[in-house]
Order: C-alpha cells, then structure tokens, then sequence
C-alpha cells in the first residue's frame, strides 16, 4: 500500500448507511472484489444493481473499484485500530470502515467520530457474542457480524436491536447461505464465487426487488 497523502482526502459522497440499511424487508447484497479486473467487476456487478462492494483492505483494488462507479459505496473490511487506518481507507475510496468494537472498545467513539469527519460510515465489526454485546453498548448505529455458517450468524444477531443495521459476513458463503439471512439482516457480503454466477442477477431480484 503506497503513502496516504492525507491532504488530498475528500470526504465521502456516497451515503452507504442509507443503502444498506433496509430494515430486514429486504437484503442489500455488498458485492466482495477480488484482485483479478476489480474496475470491470464493479462496471458489471453496477448493472446487476448490487447495493455496496466491500474490499479485504484499503489499497490500489479499492481504489480502482471505487472509481469505477460514481454511486455504488464501498465498505472497507480490515478493521480500523487507529487514525492513519480508517484515513486510509477514505485515501483509497472507502464510504465505509469496520471498528472492532471489542478490541477498540474504549477508543470507539474516538475512531467512529474520526470516520464520521471523513462522512463515512463507522460499523462495529463483531465475531461472537462478546463482540455483539460490546458493539450494542458502544451505540453503533451499524454492525457487521462474522460467522461460520448462516445458522451461527443467525444465533449471534439474535440480541442485536432493530434499529441498528446489521450487515452478516458468512464465511465462505453461497446462494443458499445468503438466502437463509433474508428477514434476519439488513446487508450481506458476498464472495466472488457467488457474484460471479451467472444467476447472481436472479439472486439478486430475490433478495432485494
């Protein structure tokens, strides 16, 4: 990752809380890229209508997707442990950035204000019960949940309120894991595996009409 020219960040104009947040009537899917063609991946994941694309870590990939859309938000996956982390992010494209609540739950409201500068989104990240609880108590108005399977990340979610937005990560996710989260979470990320089908627009008009 070359040196962030903290400068030169302009704050987001693209509103990923608003996207995703859907309150469980339907699914916004977050398209996950890869390496490989990350700007035509975007081009063709825009016409599909996916509602947000995520990458691992702030970098070149993100930035050439981010770029290839003027509308479709980005989501930034590596958590944010300090200030140059979720500036970064904004640097290379980002509208939105994971705090693991549990991990950085005394430095939360410091980081989650920080992003909020930039006009990103600030999601609690969680991968188990503590996390879920942490990220509750720390007032985050967005959440993304990790889990094994679909049912895992179902019982996980199972305390978190209504009226925060919650975004499941699925390891290792396919269409049926993604559809099993519908009615139970805002927002899904989606691997390239299952992005990449050729039903993915079917997928996606089911999902989230």
């Amino acid at each position: 990752m070359q040196q962030v020219d903290i400068g030169s960040i302009v704050p987001s104009t693209r509103d990923l809380l608003q996207v995703i947040t859907t309150r469980r009537k339907s699914m916004a899917l977050i398209a996950l890229l890869g390496e490989d063609r990350p700007a035509e991946d975007a081009a063709r994941l825009h016409e599909l209508n996916a509602s947000a694309f995520a990458c691992a870590e702030p970098g070149a990939i993100m930035q050439l997707a981010a770029r290839a859309t003027k509308t479709v938000p980005m989501l930034c996956l590596r958590p944010a442990l300090d200030r140059e982390d979720f500036l970064a992010a904004r640097f290379y494209g980002a509208d939105g950035v994971c705090i693991d609540a549990a991990v950085a739950l005394d430095a939360w409201d410091k980081l989650a204000k920080g992003a909020r500068m930039t006009r990103m989104l600030p999601l609690a990240l969680a991968s188990d019960a503590a996390g879920v609880e942490a990220a509750v108590k720390a007032g985050a108005r967005a959440l993304l949940i990790r889990a094994p399977s679909a049912t895992e990340l179902i019982a996980r979610s199972a305390g978190v309120p209504r009226t925060m937005t919650l975004v499941a990560a699925v390891d290792g996710a396919d269409a049926a894991a993604i559809r099993a989260l519908r009615g139970r979470v805002d927002a899904a990320i989606v691997p390239p595996s299952v992005h990449q089908a050729k039903d993915f627009a079917e997928l996606v008009a089911e999902v989230d009409p």
